[in-house]
């Protein structure tokens, strides 16, 4: 087990060379904002892709043409039917709020395409009070055009670099197997944002939380992080 240091300001300042979570970086559906799991499962089926398979690696790896052209073109009125439900999720202000009270960066690194990562920030967080869109500096903002995607760990290396903190004091938020392989193969921290949906991914995440503000428990009093965990699966997803 490796002993991550409270993430606090004040815990920074008296202990400054110990191991501790610098940056935080989230996927956007199912992490930040609520999921589009329903959508994703129908669209799985609809576009007959294999059981253990993603959406995007079927349509990007196995479908040509005018085939790969239809599906990618369904994918994007999928994601804009769910982003008109697009939600915040349960506790994620407290989290924010957290994060920039003590000087974490924030970033995020999503599947789904550019338009829906940018109604997120134009009009999901537009509708909170305007003192809290200060809270959402994420940056860089990372989708779908970025490659490779997740699992595969470039992106977050990529904001590791970016940012100047090793990926082992980076902290990867998400609710699928994905993103904590994403984190596990970079090398960072993983936390899993549970639903009824995703349990048995839990076994690739370092931190596991039922709403996405208990979090900052192991951010403000550090924590014990098995940084043992392989990156080998046969766990499928969905896009």
């Amino acid at each position: 087990m490796v002993r991550y240091a409270p993430s606090t300001k004040a815990s920074v300042a008296s202990d400054p060379h110990s191991l501790r979570i610098r940056g935080v970086v989230f996927d956007m559906d199912g992490t930040l904002a609520t999921p589009m799991t329903e959508h994703l499962v129908n669209l799985h089926i609809e576009l007959g892709v294999p059981r253990g398979m993603g959406i995007l690696e079927y349509v990007d790896g196995v479908l040509q043409g005018a085939e790969r052209e239809k599906a990618s073109k369904r994918i994007l009125e999928v994601e804009t039917e769910a982003m008109a439900n697009m939600q915040l999720s349960p506790g994620l202000i407290e989290l924010l709020q957290f994060l920039h009270d003590n000087n974490l960066p924030i970033a995020i690194i999503t599947r789904n395409n550019g338009m829906a990562a940018q109604h997120f920030l134009q009009q999901v967080v537009t509708r909170q009070p305007e003192d809290q869109w200060k809270l959402f500096g994420f940056d860089p903002v990372i989708d779908r055009s970025f490659k490779p995607t997740k699992p595969h760990p470039q992106s977050l290396l990529h904001i590791s670099e970016k940012w100047g903190i090793p990926p082992q004091e980076l902290l990867m938020v998400g609710d699928h197997l994905d993103d904590l392989l994403c984190g596990v193969r970079a090398g960072s921290v993983s936390a899993l944002l549970r639903y009824s949906y995703n349990g048995a991914f839990e076994c690739k995440a370092h931190i596991s939380v039922d709403r996405i503000d208990k979090i900052i428990d192991s951010l403000a009093g550090g924590f014990d992080a098995d940084m043992t965990i392989d990156d080998k699966t046969d766990m499928g997803g969905y896009l």
